[in-house]
């Protein structure tokens, strides 16, 4: 029993994957900084706010960045996703891009049920189509839980056997979508559809679709 209640809070706290992407074809080399603004669809519908800055070396090109996501609605503070990521574009060949992203997630979920806290890794790989001014990717993205915090409150009631706490690994998320972009001189926007999938393929979520926009901003050192 502790494992299925524990598999339902799991899904509960699926969260985004796809902010702060970039065309790299459209890049300013004078631009070290990415700012965008996303909202979107998932569990839950939500907006948030990415940063990211450009490491420059003669190997790979790569950007460090951060996201931070709250859901609509009144209870701000009872929900709320923060990701630490590095992307880069792997490799190339006149139009064609593939490129990956790793991050680490921490994250909060809220409930009449049990209140969440999450830790985990997440990797996506994108491959597609992508020019200047316009693209086209595939996305195919794991997040994997890595540690999660439970604290009990009307789950008490129905299993009072039931132990707040740290709980270890028990799944992850699949995630496959596609990525339209549009580019104009420093501006950037993204849309981006998909669908998730549990770790197993069969506790998938009961909303498996999302969706999101975003809108970037890159400017100079």
């Amino acid at each position: 029993m502790k494992t299925i209640i524990f598999s339902i809070f799991s899904l509960c706290i699926i969260s985004k994957t796809v902010a702060q992407e970039i065309n790299w074809r459209a890049l300013n080399e004078q631009s070290n900084h990415l700012v965008s603004a996303y909202f979107g669809a998932d569990f839950s519908s939500y907006y948030g706010i990415s940063y990211g800055y450009s490491i420059k070396n003669k190997v790979k090109p790569f950007f460090i960045g951060t996201e931070f996501t709250l859901p609509f609605g009144k209870d701000l503070i009872d929900d709320w996703r923060w990701n630490l990521n590095l992307q880069t574009e792997l490799w190339h060949n006149d139009h064609f891009s593939f490129g990956t992203k790793l991050s680490f997630v921490a994250r909060s979920y809220s409930s009449p049920m049990a209140t969440i806290y999450n830790t985990a890794s997440a990797l996506s790989f994108n491959f597609g189509y992508v020019r200047p001014k316009a693209g086209v990717v595939i996305i195919a993205a794991y997040d994997k839980t890595m540690a999660t915090h439970i604290e009990h409150k009307l789950m008490k009631e129905y299993y009072p056997q039931i132990r707040d706490g740290w709980y270890k690994a028990s799944g992850g998320t699949f995630k496959f979508g596609i990525r339209g972009n549009w580019s104009y001189k420093s501006w950037s926007t993204f849309l981006t559809v998909g669908k998730a999938y549990a770790q197993n393929f069969k506790d998938n979520p009961t909303l498996p679709f999302f969706a999101e926009f975003s809108v970037q901003k890159q400017f100079g050192k």
